[in-house]
């Protein structure tokens, strides 16, 4: 494609014109994938991570400069959807790391059993029980725990105050550090009785 026809195809979605998205989506696709699948960590579902990217693409068609490469503008959303997954996926590992430590120091009877249970049991254990805190808990304690957020940026993009956010922090952790305690021991019954 030409400039002028690429520009023009730019201007149309910029516009709104799904069919000029979808031209666009077409021509850039496999290598997006591609770049996707070089650069995101294991286990990651590049093809949602495209979708993602797509979605981004078109909500923010109207912010898209003429006089700019577009090329650079696309990629640079999908850069940084991929340090998006990555920080996301470190901040759950950290997480999950440090959920391990405080409960290992926290109860050293059943809870030295811990190395016994399989982490993936554990990481599993773990999300079912942040399914089971009341629904704004839970959004507060993934924005925080899993996304990396502060109590401030949490309070400002849930339109609440930060105290409210440090309680319902303080009752998820003691949520699932009571919870934890219970699963611990009953692996240690099950592993005591095998």
């Amino acid at each position: 494609m030409s400039k002028n026809i690429e520009r023009e195809l730019v201007e149309q979605f910029k516009a709104g014109n799904e069919m000029a998205f979808e031209l666009i989506f077409h021509r850039t696709k496999g290598k997006l994938k591609g770049f996707l699948l070089k650069v995101l960590p294991c286990g990651e579902d590049a093809e949602s991570v495209l979708q993602e990217i797509y979605l981004k693409l078109w909500s923010n068609r109207k912010s898209i400069k003429a006089n700019k490469n577009f090329e650079t503008y696309f990629y640079a959303i999908a850069r940084n959807m991929v340090v998006d997954v990555m920080r996301k996926r470190f901040n759950k590992q950290k997480y999950l790391e440090e959920l391990y430590s405080q409960l290992k120091e926290g109860n050293k009877n059943p809870l030295d059993t811990l190395a016994t249970v399989e982490y993936s049991e554990l990481e599993k254990k773990i999300f079912e029980l942040i399914g089971k805190l009341p629904e704004k808990r839970q959004v507060i304690f993934k924005l925080n725990r899993i996304d990396g957020l502060t109590y401030k940026e949490i309070a400002e993009k849930l339109n609440i105050s930060e105290n409210t956010v440090d309680s319902q922090m303080r009752k998820a952790l003691a949520f699932l550090r009571n919870e934890m305690k219970h699963f611990l021991s009953l692996m240690l019954w099950i592993y005591l009785n095998n």
